[in-house]
Order: structure tokens, then sequence, then C-alpha cells
């Protein structure tokens, strides 16, 4: 097995009111990670993402983000296990890895990553009606992207950078053991290949 030895650094601009659920405010994240300096594999990784947050009125809130991804060899391919993956948590309505570069040729069509990606997201969240004691959320939400890049190469391959995009319904419990929330998307935008997730539960925060 190759071993890696990185350095990783995260720069976090924080203007939100809150860091569990925030209403209001903006933050900006830049980070950057180094392999090379030891072991046997070498790349620069750098991801920047960005979240604002508007009180639409005092119980809907409009939230606006978006993730930008590039990974490069440093003097070599980038290994599969290194790139990025879409889908799940990151992109509603797409299993996780289940769009991006592909090889059709290989039995399960396997998803092979991709060296870069471009993710955006606009959801509103608003009051179901019940009693606050429920804590109970609901959320409507498109979600656009694409992954491409994948050093990969073959008569099966397929990758490019198509966009997807996906739009859906959720509801959201402050759980006393954390957030658990239930989301049904359907992708609007995608690939005969890609595979879907309509009906994904997560636990915790989208990223």
């Amino acid at each position: 097995l190759a071993s890696t030895s990185a350095v990783q650094q995260t720069m976090t601009y924080d203007r939100l009111d809150s860091r569990i659920n925030p209403t209001d405010g903006y933050r900006i994240t830049l980070s950057n990670e180094i392999a090379g300096l030891g072991g046997v594999v070498h790349y620069l990784k750098t991801q920047l993402s960005a979240d604002w947050y508007y009180p639409v009125t005092d119980s809907m809130v409009l939230n606006v983000g978006g993730q930008l991804g590039n990974i490069i060899g440093l003097g070599e391919d980038v290994r599969i296990n290194d790139r990025f993956f879409l889908g799940g948590n990151s992109f509603r309505g797409f299993r996780t890895g289940g769009l991006g570069p592909r090889d059709l040729s290989s039995n399960d069509k396997d998803a092979l990553g991709g060296n870069n990606f471009a993710l955006g997201s606009v959801e509103l969240s608003f009051p179901l009606g019940l009693p606050s004691e429920f804590a109970l959320q609901g959320h409507a939400f498109t979600d656009v992207g694409t992954l491409w890049g994948s050093d990969e190469s073959g008569s099966g391959v397929v990758d490019d950078a198509a966009l997807r995009a996906s739009a859906g319904m959720g509801v959201s419990w402050a759980s006393p053991f954390g957030p658990i929330r239930l989301d049904y998307a359907y992708p609007f935008a995608k690939r005969d290949y890609d595979k879907q997730e309509q009906l994904h539960i997560s636990f915790g925060t989208r990223f």
C-alpha cells in the first residue's frame, strides 16, 4: 500500500449568527492540502466553500452556498482514493459517487472520482406549522454541479463536465442526539449512467 504524508491548512472567515442553526450572515472557507513531504504520494488539493444565510421572514431562512475543488498530482496521476466524489449529503438526488467520471466497462460501472468539482445549492427553510417543541422544520432546495477529470483512460471511461441538477423537499428534526434529516430529491439534469438516490437520510450537518 502507498503511504501518504500530508499537511493541511484551513482558513475560515465566519460572520454567521449561529454555528448550529444559522439564520443570518455568511461564512467563507479555504483549505489547502499538500502531500509529498514524506511517503510516496504527491499532490496539491484546494477547496473553497461559501455559504450565505438571509432571514426572509422571522421564520423562513434562505441559504445560498457553493463549493469548488481541485487536486493536481505533483509529477504523477492522482489516485482514485484521493479524488473528489459527489452525491449523498453533498449532492442530493444522487448516490455517493453516483455522478461524474465512470468506468462503464466494469461490472458495477464503477465511479472513478474527479480531480475537479463545482457545486451550488439554494435552499429555503420554513416552519411546518407544528408546535416548536417538535423541533421540526421543512426545506425546499435545488442542487447543481459538475465533477470531472479522473486521470483515467480506456474505451469504457466516460468523463465530461456536464452539469447535473436536482430539486426536492426535506424535513429536519433537531433531535436530542443531533440533527436528523430526510430529503426527497429528483435529478432533472443527469446522464444515463449516473446512479440516483431519491430518498436520503442524513445525520448532522450537510457538509
